[in-house]
């Protein structure tokens, strides 16, 4: 039709709905009511009610979007983009931040120290989180993204750009950041390494002593808290951050970068410290990474953030220490995006040749199931004590050194690896997508089972006198039948834990069965409960002069000493118990929504195309 208004009638009506527009948008955010801690409204609406006030405004924009088509008056096109507006508000979150330094409320009267540094801990660790949100925006730029992709030759890239277009296509943002990886070390020229670990395991001291110089700090208070690299070159470092440019410190100085205590929560907006000594290996980077497990906020976020960096990723666990979390959320972090992983237990020095063939076994059973594909984790053990390097050396000798000398092909196998399962992950995403009807997710028998957890930890925690009583009856079984009363006490007390460990075990097996990526329980070893005063209790002699008076309760009298280290035993059990059992359901509930972690995938159409392009040699410039 032909407009009936003037240029300047048609931009102050479109104006108007536009600014009606946005009084709607903040209608349906109040009455759909998501959850904060600061919101300014309650929410008093019935689900009935919240359903009409919806609808009404879909039939406002509707009837506004008619308008404007019989007015002649074109449709509000988006012309901003969605991460220029981020980053414009997290910059303003910035400045807000400013407002509650101990500065900004000096005129508000005198302020309490300790109030101070609450508040200054507050919006440093607050501005720390906003510049790492505003560099995720910049750094998955789709235009960026198309561009890295176009300048990686050869098979490699015409396999980047297709699962790039297929991402824009078909909606798969989680494989956006993994093929931005792919492309940055699929031009790189040096072999990338990553050590990962808990606090306290050993990387910074393990990477001074593969290169003879101990340039990184070491403690056994959390050290590294930023991510560390080195390589080969004049010896001096870089620092770059999230804002700013880099700056060149001298060796010595990167201590107030990279260690928690200088840098705590990295309040200077640390990226990462680039180091070079003349000692390195060639061609390879070696990336220290902060420790995981520890109570930093940021640390540990950028230690999983380095996993799919790396070609070679590498977890160090201490000798002896159980393996956790932390250490199969490594190894399956790794493993999800097809990056090799070596598995090093440190401090051998501290164990016998048989304690490390035992923890050995342990470990591989531990970790095996949280590796993808066949085969079992590669585990090896370390020291960087001058008397019991065999096990550092052969480790430089027989992997670092041969992946120095042939990172050409080194660097094309883990390429390849990676875009394997990009491929299957990208698959798994367009199967999910495509699939008209939604898989499976386990999710009531996962409450189900965290239920039972609860409840099987919390009543362990409170068993002590439950415990004390069948250890009594089974000392007076001893001293009537002349058995060892320290084995006897013993056994009694391991006997009266294991059906609280059974009832969560056969609870958390249960969801995994019914979850669509399944953790066999075989691969996931609970805590036992094997506190260390069990192995040192004494002899428990009955009474001298009343042989008749051997029963429970004289029994219960001499194990009293027992009561208070057992009742702190099993609260520190069933807090490990709890850990165990809520932390794989945690993980279920994780690999259940990440494609990359369902049953195999049968790639149809391009992705098999692009599967076999993968392997199919380089035919050069």
């Amino acid at each position: 039709m032909t407009t009936r208004l003037t240029q300047p009638q048609q931009r102050h009506v479109a104006a108007g709905l536009a600014h009606v527009d946005r009084l709607l948008l903040a209608v349906e955010q109040v009455a759909q009511a998501t959850p904060s801690p600061f919101a300014r409204e309650r929410s008093d609406l019935s689900p009935d009610e919240t359903r009409l006030l919806l609808s009404f405004v879909r039939l406002a924009r509707g009837r506004m979007l008619a308008a404007l088509d019989r007015l002649g008056i074109a449709r509000p096109a988006p012309s901003v983009s969605a991460r220029w507006s981020i980053e414009t508000s997290l910059r303003f979150v910035d400045i807000a931040l400013s407002e509650l330094d101990p500065k900004g409320l000096a005129g508000y009267g005198a302020l309490d120290s300790e109030a101070a540094e609450e508040l200054r801990a507050l919006t440093d660790e607050l501005r720390s989180v906003i510049r790492r949100g505003g560099a995720l925006v910049r750094e998955l730029d789709p235009e960026e993204l198309g561009q890295r992709v176009r300048e990686v030759p050869g098979p490699p890239g015409q396999v980047l750009r297709a699962l790039e277009r297929l991402s824009r296509e078909h909606g798969i943002p989680e494989t956006r950041p993994l093929i931005a990886i792919a492309a940055d070390r699929a031009r790189a020229a040096a072999l990338d390494v990553g050590v990962f670990g808990r606090v306290g395991a050993g990387k910074s001291s393990m990477i001074n002593a593969l290169v003879g110089t101990p340039v990184l700090p070491v403690g056994a208070t959390p050290v590294t808290a930023v991510p560390v690299v080195l390589r080969r070159g004049p010896p001096g470092a870089t620092v770059s951050f999230y804002e700013g440019d880099p700056r060149a410190v001298p060796l010595e100085g990167i201590g107030a970068y990279v260690t928690e205590d200088q840098n705590p929560q990295n309040r200077r907006g640390v990226r990462a410290v680039e180091v070079t000594v003349t000692t390195a290996p060639e061609g390879l980077r070696l990336l220290d990474t902060p420790g995981v497990g520890s109570l930093s906020a940021s640390g540990p976020a950028q230690a999983y953030a380095w996993l799919p960096r790396c070609d070679l990723g590498l977890v160090l666990i201490q000798t002896g220490s159980p393996v956790g979390r932390e250490e199969l959320a490594l190894v399956a972090g790794l493993s999800r995006v097809g990056i090799e992983c070596l598995v090093l237990l440190s401090k051998s020095d501290l164990s016998s040749p048989d304690d490390l063939d035992r923890a050995t076994a342990y470990v591989k059973a531990e970790l095996n199931g949280a590796a993808a594909g066949p085969g079992s984790v590669d585990v090896r053990t370390m020291s960087t004590l001058p008397d019991h390097t065999a096990g550092l050396n052969a480790f430089r000798d027989y992997v670092l050194a041969p992946l120095a000398r042939d990172r050409l092909r080194a660097a094309r196998d883990a390429l390849r690896a990676r875009l394997h399962r990009l491929v299957a992950l990208t698959g798994a995403a367009l199967q999910n997508t495509d699939a008209g009807t939604p898989a499976r997710d386990g999710t009531g028998p996962r409450l189900a089972a965290a239920e039972a957890v609860e409840h099987e930890v919390s009543r362990l925690s409170r068993a002590g006198p439950e415990v004390s009583t069948a250890a009594a009856r089974a000392l007076a079984d001893a001293w009537s039948r002349g058995d060892d009363t320290r084995v006897a006490v013993r056994n009694a007390i391991l006997r009266s834990t294991a059906d609280g460990l059974e009832a969560v075990r056969s609870a958390v097996h249960q969801a995994a069965t019914a979850s669509p990526a399944p953790i066999p329980p075989s691969h996931r070893l609970p805590p036992l409960f094997e506190p260390e005063f069990l192995d040192r209790l004494p002899p428990f002699a009955p009474p001298r002069f009343a042989p008749g008076r051997r029963g429970p309760a004289v029994a219960a009298r001499r194990l009293q000493p027992l009561a208070a280290p057992l009742g702190r035993a099993l609260a520190r059990y069933a807090e490990r118990l709890r850990a165990w059992g809520l932390g794989l359901l945690d993980e279920l509930a994780a690999l259940s929504a990440d494609p990359g972690s369902a049953a195999p995938v049968t790639l149809t159409g391009e992705l098999v195309e692009l599967d076999a392009l993968i392997d199919r040699p380089d035919p050069g410039p």
